[in-house]
């Protein structure tokens, strides 16, 4: 037994360091010169969103248990202070100099052309001025000030007669693009962004003011909220409620221009009631998320070649998608294929006279969502529309909330979060009852959320089916949803809440007696991230059977490959490109009659114990067929696939192959033909 307890902890990796590997991976994409320029860049914003959302949900916790995790959280933080001197080194010393030879002239501290300062100055007076706030530091050392999460400011050190004073500065980011595109001179494109203008017009702030210093400052305050009791009073008073106290949040981070003189940064530990913890170097400028916008004013030149979204032809021969569904399934792959299909599902169900029933769970949905419109749409031409709305589902509450009363003002029956449990099972179910004819219904299931658009970067599988086996289990879903009560019986998919997490353990379990018997056994599973420790310790138990183990993982995976009598059979990859890897697939070879299932669970702890999901079986042979050349695709990348290794790092492997095979690119060539 302690053997074993050894093993399983030498196989173990911290979350938070795996999380930090997987930013790592989004950073070398930042390296990459065979990616474009201007993809370069927003993988830079990738990784500052990345790092930014890390402090606002993860950080708070492991300052709490810093007692116990003194260790941990130094790994966590010279990890950190690694990546972000990398990322310095990659703006700094590569995409600057590149942008340059490319004619595009970032300005910071540079001379600049006199046309140019007189349009910063234009624009600082007529645009910035209007939102700009000073709140001058007192001496007094019981007075305490309040730095908005996540807004840019700066510390300015004056100088007025003989007296020295402190006044910190909005950058009004929230308000006014980040980057500025200045005119055209000689040939040459110029970019600057709102920090670098309030810096060099500061001057018309502090008029008979000596600037001594000025440097950039940042927080991020912790926004990961725990409802203590969700069972009791009103849920959605209660997130409201959370979602304002995030904006006052204690703190997790505080960034600082590494420049700022240590006395100046003992003004800030005193103001701000800093503890050494949250104290973080950083460079001159913060937020680097606000990349994403960073002009391009060669557009679309330096970026990638474009991948227009591929028309599904079985659905463009017929008009109607439904009439296509009563002859066989389909299964799409996004954002490969056009997400429209979704779209024209619903829009079609909203105007379609035979349809009188229609029911779906919502997750994350678009902030101008054409599906909420669709439904608003069903509910006012007479159909029932029941929408299950997740509000719970983090930063994207108060979308959610907003489209819940929305539809709610138009007719249609809401049921909001259940307690305890997070809905995130993404599906549909349509009813249609033609005139002297029986009821019957459509389904669609995805492992990607309806929301059109994030369906344009992540790749996510919908499937189309008319399938009782698919349309009959979704009702029972749809009814606990409804009664909260679990007596449903659920036969043909896994669902979480009641067998998903049992399934994935048996079907494991198979492929150890398959093994043990003489029999071909396989399992391959494909998720964005791997912690709960049962499907960790029943992988174990494959692999010391001698099962081979190949698994896709794209962020937190918690198993390390390759440990002796533990994990040795064991392969775990990581994709990262173009598209966000999304989808889940899980895969058992059975003795050679495949199991493929399409999910919306990782194998988190949180997917299989805390939400409902739905994982829905592949069993037409075209479309696994279909799913198993996608599969082989990522596998056999060798330009975008990375390989965990038995320490947690992640390395593209040396390419002996002659031959680039890049899996994004490739699978969009193959579902083309």
């Amino acid at each position: 037994m302690v053997k074993n307890s050894k093993k399983e902890s030498q196989a173990a990796f911290p979350a938070e360091l795996s999380w930090l590997s997987f930013n790592n991976s989004v950073l070398e994409e930042a390296a990459d010169t065979s990616n474009p320029l201007y993809e370069r860049i927003k993988f830079l914003a990738i990784h500052s969103s990345n790092l930014d959302e890390f402090y606002r949900v993860k950080v708070n916790n492991l300052l709490i248990r810093s007692g116990s995790d003194k260790k941990l959280l130094k790994q966590i933080n010279r990890e950190i202070a690694h990546q972000q001197e990398q990322f310095g080194k990659i703006w700094n010393k590569k995409i600057l100099k590149e942008l340059a030879e490319n004619r595009i002239i970032y300005y910071e501290n540079q001379a600049m052309e006199n046309v140019h300062l007189d349009e910063i100055e234009s624009y600082f007076k007529s645009k910035i001025l209007s939102y700009i706030q000073l709140v001058y530091l007192s001496k007094e050392p019981s007075q305490e000030y309040f730095l908005k999460n996540r807004q840019l400011y700066f510390l300015v050190k004056l100088k007025e007669g003989n007296t020295e004073k402190y006044c910190y500065v909005n950058i009004p980011s929230d308000k006014l693009s980040r980057y500025v595109l200045l005119s055209k001179v000689d040939d040459k494109d110029f970019i600057i962004s709102l920090d670098t203008i309030v810096k060099k017009c500061l001057h018309y702030i502090f008029i008979g003011q000596e600037i001594l210093g000025v440097y950039a400052i940042k927080i991020n305050r912790d926004e990961n909220y725990l409802i203590e009791d969700e069972t009791s009073g009103n849920l959605v008073f209660k997130i409201k409620k959370k979602i304002e106290e995030r904006k006052s949040g204690v703190s997790t981070r505080f960034l600082y221009d590494l420049h700022m003189p240590s006395e100046m940064l003992e003004i800030c530990r005193k103001a701000f009631r800093l503890k050494d913890d949250e104290i973080v170097k950083g460079g001159t400028h913060h937020n680097f998320f606000d990349l994403f916008k960073f002009p391009n004013p060669q557009f679309p030149a330096l970026q990638n070649k474009p991948y227009p979204a591929i028309r599904y032809l079985p659905f463009e021969n017929k008009k109607s998608i439904f009439e296509n569904l009563t002859e066989a399934n389909h299964l799409l792959s996004f954002p490969y294929h056009s997400y429209h299909y979704v779209l024209q599902l619903f829009n079609e169900a909203a105007v379609n006279n035979d349809v009188t029933d229609i029911k779906v769970t919502l997750y994350r949905i678009s902030s101008q969502s054409l599906i909420a419109n669709a439904l608003i749409s069903a509910a006012k031409n007479g159909k029932k529309v029941t929408v299950f709305v997740e509000v719970k589902a983090r930063f994207d509450e108060s979308n959610n909330l907003f489209w819940a009363q929305e539809m709610k003002n138009a007719g249609i029956t809401i049921i909001y979060s259940m307690p305890n449990l997070k809905v995130h099972a993404k599906t549909a179910l349509f009813t249609l009852k033609p005139k002297n004819k029986k009821a019957y219904s459509y389904a669609y299931i995805s492992t990607g959320n309806f929301n059109e658009s994030t369906a344009g970067v992540y790749s996510d599988f919908g499937f189309f089916t008319s399938d009782r086996q698919y349309t009959d289990d979704l009702k029972q879903v749809f009814k606990f949803l409804k009664t909260k009560k679990s007596e449903q019986t659920i036969s043909h998919l896994w669902v979480s809440g009641f067998n998903l997490k049992e399934k994935i353990l048996e079907q494991i379990d198979t492929e150890i007696q398959n093994k043990k018997n003489g029999k071909e056994a396989a399992i391959f599973i494909k998720a964005n991230g791997l912690d709960e420790k049962s499907v960790i310790k029943k992988l174990s138990e494959a692999s010391n059977a001698g099962v081979p183990i190949t698994l896709i993982i794209r962020g937190i995976c918690t198993l390390l490959p390759g440990i002796p009598n533990f994990s040795e059979n064991i392969k775990i990859y990581r994709i990262v490109d173009m598209f966000l890897e999304h989808s889940r697939i899980y895969k058992f070879h059975n003795d050679g009659d495949e199991k493929t299932y399409l999910s919306s669970a990782d194998m988190l702890s949180r997917n299989l114990n805390r939400r409902i999901e739905i994982a829905f079986p592949i069993s037409d042979r075209e479309l696994k067929e279909q799913l198993n050349t996608i599969i082989d695709y990522q596998l056999r990348d060798n330009s975008k696939k990375r390989t965990l290794n038995s320490k947690g790092v992640a390395v593209i492997e040396e390419n002996d192959d002659a031959a680039v095979y890049r899996a994004q690119a490739d699978i969009y060539e193959f579902l083309k033909t």
